[in-house]
Formats: C-alpha cells, sequence, structure tokens
C-alpha cells in the first residue's frame, strides 16, 4: 500500500531544499570572494616585484648616466651632443674638444624637477651646492630658513650656538646653548661632537627638532645638505633655498625658476636683471652643480619615496672598501613617507633612450 506525504512532511522537505540552496549559494560566494581576493593579492605582489625591480633599474640607469655622462649649467647630459660658446669654439682644441659647460636643450635637471624612470618609477635629482650647507653654509641664510618658517627671533638666535655644541668636542658651553648633561637631563641621545652626517640628524640637535616642526623628513632633505657646500647653485636651488638669498622673496624665488626653465644661467650677472639687484653674497653663488647630490625614486602609487644621497668619485678615496674603483657610492639612504606639504607634481619624460620599457618580473 502506497503512502503519500503530507503536506507537512512536503513543506520541511521544501525548507530543507531552500536550506540546502541558500548555503551553496553563500558557500558559491565565499569561494569567489577568496577567489577574488587571492587573485587581487596576487596581481598586488606582481605589481610590487615589478616596480622594484623598475627601481632598481632606474636607480642603476642614474647611476650609469651620473658617471658616464658630463653635466652642464643645466644639468646632466643624457648623449654625446656639445654646444659651445664662442669663446670654447675659439679655444678649441683635439684634448678639450669634449668638454663645455655650455647647455644642449636636453640635460636631466638638478633642481628637483620629477621625471619618468622605468615602468612606472618617477625619479628627481637635486644637487647638493642647491641646498643649504648646515655644516658650513652661512649663518644668515639657516636664520632666514627658520624666518620663513615661522620660528621666533628669539628662538632662531639660540640656533647656531646649539648646533655648534652638538658638533664640537668639548663639554664647555656657549651662550644658550646646552651640552652632554643637558641632552642626558631631557632624556635626549647625547651629541655626536662630529659634524652632522644627514639632514635630518637636525632633529637630535637640542632647539633644531622643535624649530622643524613644522617640516616633514622630505622637506629636511629638499632644503638642507651635510655636503661641504658654503655655496647655493642658483640654478639648481629650489624656491625654499632661494628665498633664503638677501632680497629674494616668493615671487622673486618663482621669477628665477621660471627664467631657469627656460634657458640655465650662464652668468650671475643675470641674476641681477631678474631680481633688478644683485645680492651682496654673490660671491657665494653658483650656476654649476656639484659632484654629489640626492636622487629620490617612488612608485606611481604613492606610499613611500627612496632617498638616496650619491657622490660621484672618479678615483675612490677608499672610505669604503665594498665600493672600491667604483665610479660613485652611496653615502647614506632613507626610505620615507611621501611630503604632505608638497603637490604631487606630473612626471616628465626624459628624452634618453636609455629609459625604455621595463622588463617584466618573472
Amino acid at each position: 500500500m502506497q503512502t503519500r506525504a503530507g503536506p507537512h512532511a512536503q513543506g520541511f522537505i521544501l525548507i530543507m531544499v531552500l536550506a540546502m540552496l541558500v548555503v551553496l549559494a553563500l558557500l558559491a560566494s565565499s569561494i569567489a570572494l577568496i577567489s577574488e581576493r587571492v587573485r587581487d593579492e596576487q596581481v598586488d605582489r606582481q605589481r610590487q616585484f615589478q616596480d622594484a625591480l623598475d627601481m632598481a633599474s632606474t636607480h642603476a640607469t642614474v647611476g650609469y648616466l651620473l658617471t658616464s655622462q658630463r653635466m652642464t649649467f643645466a644639468g646632466l647630459t643624457i648623449d654625446d651632443q656639445i654646444v659651445r660658446t664662442a669663446d670654447e669654439e675659439y679655444l678649441r682644441d683635439d684634448e678639450f674638444s669634449r668638454f663645455s659647460l655650455a647647455p644642449v636643450g636636453n640635460e636631466i635637471r638638478l633642481d628637483g624637477t620629477v621625471y619618468q624612470g622605468i615602468g612606472r618609477v618617477a625619479f628627481a635629482l637635486q644637487d647638493d651646492r642647491g641646498l643649504i650647507g648646515v655644516n658650513w653654509g652661512w649663518p644668515p641664510w639657516l636664520d632666514r630658513v627658520f624666518e620663513h618658517a615661522g620660528v621666533a627671533a628669539s628662538e632662531r638666535n639660540t640656533l647656531p650656538n646649539l648646533l655648534l655644541d652638538y658638533q664640537d668636542i668639548d663639554d664647555l658651553y656657549r651662550l644658550n646653548s646646552a651640552e652632554r648633561d643637558a641632552y642626558v637631563r631631557e632624556g635626549r641621545p647625547p651629541p655626536s661632537n662630529r659634524t652632522l652626517a644627514t639632514p635630518l640628524e637636525l632633529r637630535r640637535v637640542m632647539g633644531w627638532g622643535e624649530a622643524l616642526s613644522s617640516f616633514d623628513d622630505l622637506a629636511i632633505m629638499d632644503t638642507f645638505t651635510v655636503a661641504r657646500s658654503p655655496s647655493i647653485n642658483v640654478n639648481t636651488a629650489p624656491a625654499r633655498v632661494l628665498r633664503t638669498l638677501t632680497g629674494v622673496d616668493e615671487a622673486a624665488a618663482q621669477r628665477i625658476i621660471a627664467v631657469r626653465s627656460v634657458a640655465a644661467l650662464m652668468d650671475i650677472s643675470v641674476l641681477g636683471q631678474i631680481l633688478g639687484t644683485m645680492p651682496p653674497e654673490s660671491e657665494m653663488l653658483f650656476l654649476y652643480p656639484s659632484d654629489s647630490g640626492v636622487l629620490k625614486l617612488w612608485s606611481a602609487d604613492g606610499g613611500t619615496v627612496r632617498v638616496l644621497h650619491w657622490t660621484i668619485t672618479p678615483i675612490d678615496d677608499g672610505s669604503q672598501p665594498w665600493h672600491l674603483r667604483q665610479p660613485w657610492h652611496i653615502d647614506y639612504e632613507f626610505t620615507l613617507a611621501q611630503s604632505k606639504h608638497a603637490d604631487q607634481a606630473v612626471a616628465r619624460p626624459t628624452q634618453a633612450a636609455i629609459f625604455a620599457e621595463s622588463v617584466p618580473a618573472p
């Protein structure tokens, strides 16, 4: 005798079927979400690996150009083109025919201009001579940096002595200054008793860390240098540095930048024409870059910035044996957060063929 399920049993079966369908749908959705997340993580890892490869390639390419190409008033050349002034052409001979300081027109600028590197990597080069030397710089320039940052004159007046007592080897106090015992009382690391090794060491100097409170780390690196440079290169100095020159305000600094972006200054008298008068410290101003500077590298995704200080060393002094006989070396390196105060400049392409497409990561 065949029995037929009642309506309650049929309803229960229907509920069970629907429940199973819901479970299967949730399971399928979870699997899809997990698969998508795994795929996205794989894509991110691949992109990060590709960016790291492109950053290393850009670093090596810039290093190759720094050690194989000459510099002009406008920056780093990218090929063997030469433009000579009339005087250079008159004095030309076989021995010096490859040397000229006159701009070619396709140089990589050394004033922090942002360039497109390999792949999605951007880079910028900054000449040390375009920054203010904290170890050997002219005191009025240092004072004006903090004046423009809104630091009170009473605080600014103490900064030079605080820096000198941080650097000298004795424990004798200068006026309104601090030595080892004062640092210990405040729980600070003691003074190094030597010249600063990096610009970021300024944060350790009593009084200077407070004066630099409005500067992020990149802003410090974009303003100061520890290189033996008591001068300023007008062709490579950023606006913040140009504004430390006597009689130069923000508008005048932007005029200098606008003029040199069209044609690098080749005679310091041009500065007087731009400003209407020559700064009294004109004898300390340069137009040609030094043999050291800063290289910044970062990905198009933003995030951190790799900052390296380089020095060209055709004859290495042996200070770093692992760089012996290398034409350049890295003095120090940081990984810093993007500057909060700087606008993201659009990276311009270089005219160097060596910056080709990136090599795909394996």
